[in-house]
C-alpha cells in the first residue's frame, strides 16, 4: 500500500488549494489561465526548473 503521495499528487493539491485562495480575489482572470500561471509557478517547488514574470496590460489581463 503507498503511503506517500507521487510528486504529481501534491502537485494537483496545491493548485486546487492556491487556485481556491487566489481566485476570488483575481475575478476578472481566466480559470484556465489562473492554472496554467500557478502550474507554471508550482512545478518548481515539485520538481520542474521553470520561472515566469507575469504583467498587467491595459487591457486587464495578464501575459507571461
Amino acid at each position: 500500500m503507498r503511503n506517500a503521495r507521487t510528486k504529481s499528487e501534491s502537485l494537483a493539491r496545491a493548485l486546487a488549494r492556491w487556485h481556491k485562495r487566489l481566485a476570488p480575489r483575481l475575478p476578472g482572470m481566466d480559470p484556465h489561465d489562473l492554472n496554467l500561471i500557478l502550474w507554471s509557478i508550482l512545478r518548481h517547488r515539485y520538481g520542474g526548473r521553470r520561472r515566469i514574470f507575469l504583467r498587467r496590460r491595459k487591457e486587464g489581463g495578464y501575459v507571461y
